[in-house]
């Protein structure tokens, strides 16, 4: 310390020197300090904000992936039995379902998915962007009563991104949904052997009745008509039977909720999927039923909004009309008929099934509103048949969903 003094004293030049060389030296590693801390606080700002960014591309990936396994799951539930080409090979929706679960082809019926599946099914099916991976699980099988449980899972993956799994690897996002589904056989649900929702006029003898002709099914009604509409006989006495023999005391709103006809698809197409459609097909001639009797097709004549189709030989299986029909002579019809406008029988018709006329009427207008959709001339045989109907309606078998059992986030491996 006296030494410092006495230096400062004797040379006092060379001791304003040394201070300052040494307020020189304090600032570079200040300023060393002030850098590297904007330094740190520029990279964790840019990882910030990189991790952000990442987190949202992952949160959109997964939302992408969530929408292709929910979109696998639907057009799997309404699809799965679709088929493009005749050979049902290509341009198939499930080519697995066909291929472990499809029905044996008999003489001119083609092989379907319309029986009890009893093994799983998986599909493939490609978005724009992204895919999704589908099967169904067997859960509970009971092949002698055609009743079965199932899990249906669709894992859908995202192509459009990619997520960090650690250890310098990426995956696509994915994301699995599921459902618990049953095996629906009911097919139709039959109001009777004849409903007429605007009337029915009857002229002559016949049968009509709802006890099933197949015998062990439940018996049905044998006419349906709305309590606002009238039933006219003449001629020879004429009594349905079945339970009950007439059913005229419920309205139109009730009796067409409980047809649970959706007549609006139906008619365009997109409700029922014709086999032929008569307008740009021809009607199987009656060598063609005579040939095989396992063979019922689904029908569907477009004849426009007022035109008539009169039945050319007698068939089987769905017979969808879009507009007027009429039958004449000794023809006959199993299955279901459905009829959009009016329903004409002269001479000695049969059908065993069911017969549906006036749902025109379902789209919120009558087309005939002062004649009767139902003009029964001569000898009529309407009987219910619940075979009939469940041939004709095979196709409408099908996966079902048990409602309360969705999952939005199932563990895949």
């Amino acid at each position: 310390m006296m030494l410092r003094r006495f230096f400062r004293r004797a040379n006092p030049d060379a001791a304003q020197r040394v201070d300052v060389v040494r307020r020189d030296g304090f600032a570079l590693p200040l300023a060393i300090m002030v850098l590297a801390l904007l330094t740190m606080g520029l990279v964790a700002g840019f990882a910030a904000s990189a991790s952000e960014m990442s987190t949202s591309a992952s949160q959109r990936a997964q939302a992408r992936a969530y929408s292709f396994a929910q979109m696998g799951l639907e057009q799997f539930m309404t699809q799965r039995k679709r088929v493009l080409n005749t050979a049902g090979a290509a341009d198939t929706f499930c080519k697995h379902c066909w291929a472990v679960n499809k029905s044996a082809a008999n003489g001119q019926v083609k092989s379907n998915l319309d029986t009890l599946p009893t093994k799983k099914e998986t599909t493939y099916v490609a978005f724009t962007g992204g895919s999704a991976v589908i099967r169904s699980v067997p859960i509970w099988l009971d092949i002698p009563n055609g009743r079965g449980t199932y899990f249906v899972s669709s894992t859908g993956t995202d192509d459009n991104s990619t997520t960090f799994a650690g250890f310098g690897k990426t995956v696509r996002a994915t994301r699995t949904v599921g459902v618990l589904v049953r095996w629906n056989k009911t097919t139709m649900n039959v109001l009777g052997a004849l409903v007429s929702f605007s009337g029915v006029d009857k002229n002559g003898t016949g049968v009509i009745s709802g006890n099933d002709a197949c015998g062990g099914g439940t018996n049905v009604a044998g006419l349906t008509v709305p309590s606002e509409q009238s039933v006219s006989v003449q001629g020879a006495s004429f009594t349905p039977t079945g339970n009950p023999p007439y059913d005229t005391l419920k309205t139109f709103a009730q009796d067409s909720a409980q047809s649970g006809l959706n007549w609006t698809s139906i008619k365009d197409g997109s409700g029922i999927t014709a086999d032929i459609i008569i307008g740009s097909g021809t009607f199987p001639a009656t060598g063609t039923f005579s040939a095989d009797t396992n063979y019922w097709p689904i029908i569907h004549v477009t004849n426009g909004p007022s035109g008539d189709f009169t039945l050319p030989n007698k068939g089987r299986g769905m017979l969808i009309v879009d507009a007027d029909l009429t039958i004449n002579g000794s023809n006959q019809w199993d299955g279901v008929i459905l009829v959009g406008g009016q329903l004409t029988s002269n001479g000695n018709n049969v059908s065993s099934g069911t017969v549906m006329a006036g749902l025109n009427t379902l789209l919120g207008g009558t087309v005939k509103p002062t004649v009767a959709d139902a003009q029964l001339n001569g000898q009529k045989s309407y009987v219910y048949n619940s075979c009939s109907v469940s041939k004709a309606t095979s196709a409408f078998k099908r996966y079902t969903v048990i409602p309360n059992t969705w999952m939005d986030n199932v563990a895949s491996y």
